[in-house]
């Protein structure tokens, strides 16, 4: 009990002391405002709704499918794990099915990065008022 104690003690006094290695507050607010104002800068990544949407609903309905396959079965009891050398309830599950929900989710996870990986690469068209730009992002 005083070794525990010893321990709480030593957490107790680290963890309030950290505090005075902060820095100025003044300079705090400053790296924070200029923090900010880059992160709003950058913008996200565009997916092109052609491989946003059918991406999306892939994966949201082969999660579906897992989650059915894996947690329903058919006697009404819970999931539980088996006892050793006996046959449980983790015996009645749709393993099937959960297995083909992943494997659904996994395309529409692949559809989704693909449709990243174009969207990084599509350019942009922005209408204002007198003028339309077009913006084309070009690397190799």
């Amino acid at each position: 009990m005083r070794l525990f104690r010893i321990g709480v003690a030593w957490l107790l006094v680290l963890g309030l002391s950290t505090a005075g290695f902060a820095g100025d507050l003044r300079d705090s607010v400053a790296n924070a405002t200029f923090d900010q104002a880059t992160s709003q800068t950058q913008q996200g990544i565009k997916i092109p709704s052609g491989y946003l949407w059918p991406g999306v609903a892939l994966f949201a309905g082969g999660m579906a499918m897992t989650m059915y396959g894996f947690l329903h079965t058919s006697d009404g009891q819970y999931v539980a794990v088996p006892p050793p050398g006996g046959e449980g309830v983790s015996q009645a599950m749709n393993t099937a099915l959960g297995v083909s929900g992943l494997a659904v989710a996994a395309a529409g996870g692949a559809l989704l990065f693909v449709g990243a990986k174009k969207g990084g690469a599509a350019p942009s068209v922005t209408f204002g008022r007198d003028r339309v730009s077009v913006a084309k992002r070009v690397s190799w």
